[in-house]
């Protein structure tokens, strides 16, 4: 009865130890991380930074800055954009959740592409691509093989956008990337002079019917049906497009493809005559960059303006926004030197981040191995004193089979201890095949233990009863012997 009962506490215990096993490998996991992200959807930059500084949940933290960078991203601001993916990938880190961790490092590659860093954005986008791949996310594989085509695009080679956009095409594009990516197809195709592919992806760009929350993709895909109709002269069936992508984006006040559209459109309304109208637009494009810090589209504003002002007639006006052009060409330069510098400051922060994170990891290894060692010493020792003890008759059989009992518990446990961490790797920390391997290994140490438990009480207390035994018989001869002794004498 008593064996049985040490076998039934010793049964609720682990299965006890498994269940909180269990819960701490599926915690994070089980999560709704793509629900989370779309509750962040349309929420502005400064809601999004209060969500971020009062979240505790690491996960609504990481969703807040990821929907952080993008907004970033989409404002022009590469600099705000790269120190919230770097404080994504310090919330995600401890996490250790491979999706996550695969967020953060997606970020931080968008981040580098808009500084024009490619060596950076193709690392991040590189380990991004495994998480996802370890985790099992096909779709998040697929978005980042979509931003590397966009780092080939910036690089001009077309090729290789399109061989990236292959891949993320069979990887599975999700809803929210597919019409981005179908338009830059659609810009592929006319850089390589073919208009109709071109015009056939910017149709299956126009996914949404309305702006939505998301007036930034809306006016983009207008602005790319715009442009390739415009490319194939069809001005009548472009101008529809660019007056939407342009009430969008004035009305959301998105500036980047604002003052895209804006300087298109004032191409179109030029080459039909329409001076005053392009001048309008003209202006309007180059207003919407008083708040914007990248000079490539100051160059491409003040062009426009320049073009317009020359079609009127007005060619002091036209001559002073061409030289303003000229000069913004210089500082895209110069700010191209200075951003490489800053990118070589990102690259070495996060560079600092991952030699102290290999540092931890060393240390924590470390003090792992130590206690693994204490642990495999307590055993071995207690062991040695178990059959020390056995050999002697100053310990008792019923302390010789607790400290039996004692010994076998330690060490079965210890074996679980070293199985545990392999069986994590092996089923890639799955909940349902971590419980079948602990249910069967259970199976098999249940009935050793018992066998081990029964021969070694057995051994060990008949060895002592032995030498109890001998010890006691000794004693007896001693004490017959006395008596004789003292006769003699």
């Amino acid at each position: 009865m008593l064996h049985q009962r040490t076998i039934s506490r010793g049964l609720i215990f682990r299965t006890l130890a498994v269940v909180v096993a269990l819960v701490g490998i599926g915690q994070l996991r089980a999560q709704p991380l793509d629900t989370l992200a779309a509750r962040m959807r349309g929420i502005p930059v400064d809601s999004l930074i209060a969500r971020e500084a009062a979240a505790t949940d690491p996960r609504v933290k990481c969703a807040a800055i990821a929907r952080l960078v993008s907004q970033y991203l989409f404002l022009g601001r590469p600099e705000d954009c790269m120190k919230a993916a770097i404080r994504g990938l310090e919330a995600a880190e401890p996490t250790g959740n491979d999706t996550l961790i695969g967020r953060a490092h997606f970020g931080i590659g968008g981040a580098f592409t808009q500084l024009n860093e490619v060596n950076g954005a193709l690392k991040h986008f590189n380990i991004a691509f495994e998480r996802f791949q370890h985790a099992g996310d096909s779709l998040g594989m697929g978005a980042v093989c979509k931003e590397t085509a966009i780092v080939y695009q910036r690089a001009g080679d077309t090729e290789g956008t399109l061989r990236y956009m292959r891949k993320a095409q069979a990887y599975g594009l999700s809803e929210g990337i597919y019409g981005r990516s179908m338009s830059i197809l659609a810009r592929c195709h006319m850089e390589r002079g073919d208009l109709d592919s071109a015009l056939y992806y910017a149709r299956k760009a126009d996914v949404l019917k309305v702006p939505g929350n998301d007036p930034y993709g809306y006016a983009n895909f207008q602005l790319t049906l715009a442009v390739v109709h415009a490319a194939r002269g069809e001005n009548d069936l472009a101008e529809p497009y660019f007056k939407r992508a342009l009430a969008v984006a004035d009305s959301a006040e998105v500036p980047e493809p604002l003052i895209n559209a804006a300087a298109g459109y004032a191409k179109l309304l030029i080459g039909q005559g329409r001076g005053s109208e392009a001048l309008v637009w003209a202006r309007k494009g180059f207003g919407s960059t008083e708040h914007l810090r990248q000079p490539g589209f100051l160059v491409k504003s003040t062009t426009a303006l320049s073009d317009a002002f020359g079609a009127n007639g007005m060619t002091d006006s036209a001559l002073v926004y061409s030289k303003l052009a000229h000069a913004w060409r210089d500082s895209l330069t110069a700010l191209q030197n200075r951003s490489q510098l800053q990118n070589q400051l990102f690259t070495q922060e996060l560079k600092d981040r991952e030699e102290a994170k290999l540092r931890a990891e060393e240390l924590a290894a470390r003090s792992h191995n130590i206690q693994f060692g204490i642990i495999a010493l307590i055993v071995i020792t207690l062991g040695i004193f178990l059959l020390i003890f056995s050999r002697t008759a100053v310990v008792g059989a019923k302390a010789i089979k607790n400290l039996s009992l004692i010994a076998l518990l330690l060490f079965f446990e210890f074996i679980n201890l070293l199985v545990h961490p392999v069986l994590g790797e092996i089923t890639h920390h799955s909940p349902l095949l971590m419980l079948l391997c602990m249910a069967a290994i259970a199976g098999l140490l249940i009935p050793l233990h018992h066998r081990m438990e029964k021969l070694i009480t057995n051994m060990l207390v008949s060895k002592n009863n032995r030498v109890r035994l001998e010890a006691a018989r000794r004693t007896i001869e001693e004490l017959e012997a006395r008596p004789t002794d003292t006769n003699a004498s």
